[in-house]
């Protein structure tokens, strides 16, 4: 979490979250209960959105041309990490991500290694004069 990047409808820092030490405990007790309970408080989900003009040329009379950004309180942030976290190394140790997928792991450059994967395959496809059927999809508004 990044300091004093926009809090939400909480007003809370990341910075303060951080650096009250003394109620790291206390923090830690709350978030565990809510992850066994599966009960989350109703302040914690809410947050204030912006529209953001993607693009001026096209003016503000297209609602296309805008991009909604919403400011959670980080108190969310910091719980949504760990259960990120706790997934992520529970499907890392039993070995779950497939070995062609690198856009979300850990130590990986996504996009660019892929590209730099395939660049070798087809190099030593040149080179040996084998046979090579590639496919790409490009998933346009993914996000």
């Amino acid at each position: 979490m990044t300091n004093w990047s926009s809090p939400g409808i909480d007003g809370l820092h990341a910075f303060w979250i951080k650096h009250t030490t003394c109620l790291h405990g206390r923090i830690a007790e709350l978030l565990s209960e809510s992850l066994t309970t599966g009960q989350v408080p109703g302040w914690m989900t809410e947050g204030r959105t912006y529209l953001l003009l993607k693009d001026p040329k096209k003016g503000m009379s297209d609602p296309g041309n805008f991009r909604p950004i919403t400011c959670l309180p980080n108190l969310w942030k910091l719980y949504t990490g760990m259960l990120s976290e706790e997934i992520y190394l529970h499907l890392d140790v039993n070995g779950l991500f497939p070995e062609e997928q690198k856009g979300c792991r850990k130590k990986s450059r996504g996009c660019k290694e892929q590209l730099a994967i395939d660049k070798l395959i087809l190099r030593h496809c040149k080179r040996t004069k084998s046979s090579l059927y590639m496919s790409y999809i490009d998933y346009q508004k993914a996000y």
